[in-house]
């Protein structure tokens, strides 16, 4: 028997509640083991000490204070009402149901409150969607006799070399009609170079711009040209990448394009 063991047991030794067996190997330790010895001692002193404490005495009125506190509880639960059934189901319901009812609660109350300061982006996407929608319905006009407007599939064959390298302008698109919109003339209509991101579908969007012009209002014309349908043919058309940067060089009369 250990250390740990022998003092785990002194108390049922003390009380001679040990087996023959335990309280002999117990004994062999403790003749060995001084600590253990030291821990015996205490224990034994400790039970002499708690052995001469006096036992506090109940109070004379303890028995018919109960027996009183018995009798007023057994009354006031007599006296009380039954509830009826209805009562029972909503004392039933009500701690159980509680708690999801104001959850619910306080879930729709977020949701119409989110909603209702949503509702103005809402109305202003809705709005900006019919308006794409109808721009998309414009059919652009047609240019110069002096440009040929071919189909997309053809001017993708005829730069099949460099269709890999940068995409083929749509001849349909708003882009295009823009460029080929005749210049005034006037010293505000001068050329600007954009960065734009062209899509799979042949829809570009602006990246930045490399030269601006000196009149604001080409830009915004280049913007909304690219919004309204794709710039460019499908990158199937070009087989090229799904997705690539281009650098333009755009005027009122000519593009240039080159790979960015």
């Amino acid at each position: 028997m250990n250390c740990e063991e022998t003092q785990k047991n002194l108390s049922a030794f003390l009380d001679d509640q040990l087996t023959h067996g335990s309280r002999a190997a117990l004994e062999a330790h403790l003749d060995a083991c001084p600590v253990c010895r030291l821990r015996l001692g205490e224990t034994r002193a400790l039970v002499r000490r708690l052995a001469v404490l006096e036992r506090p005495a109940p109070p004379a009125d303890l028995v018919s204070a109960i027996s009183a506190s018995l009798m007023i509880e057994r009354a006031a639960r007599l006296n009380q009402p039954v509830p009826s059934f209805t009562e029972q189901i909503s004392r039933w319901v009500r701690p159980r149901l509680m708690p999801y009812t104001v959850g619910a609660f306080a879930s729709l109350l977020l949701f119409f409150s989110v909603t209702s300061a949503l509702r103005p982006q809402f109305g202003a996407m809705r709005a900006l969607a019919l308006a794409a929608a109808r721009e998309e319905a414009v059919v652009p006009a047609a240019g110069p006799r002096e440009f040929d407007v071919t189909r997309p599939i053809s001017l993708a064959t005829s730069r099949a070399p460099f269709g890999s390298e940068s995409p083929s302008l749509n001849p349909g698109g708003a882009l295009a009609a823009l460029v080929r919109t005749p210049s005034s003339g006037s010293e505000e209509d001068d050329d600007t170079v954009i960065v734009a991101d062209v899509f799979s579908n042949g829809s570009a969007s602006l990246a930045g711009v490399v030269s601006p012009p000196r009149n604001p209002q080409m830009l915004d014309e280049v913007q909304d040209a690219l919004r309204r349908n794709p710039a460019f043919v499908p990158a199937a058309y070009d087989r090229r990448p799904q997705t690539m940067r281009v650098v333009l060089s755009l005027s009122k009369v000519s593009v240039h394009e080159r790979s960015f």
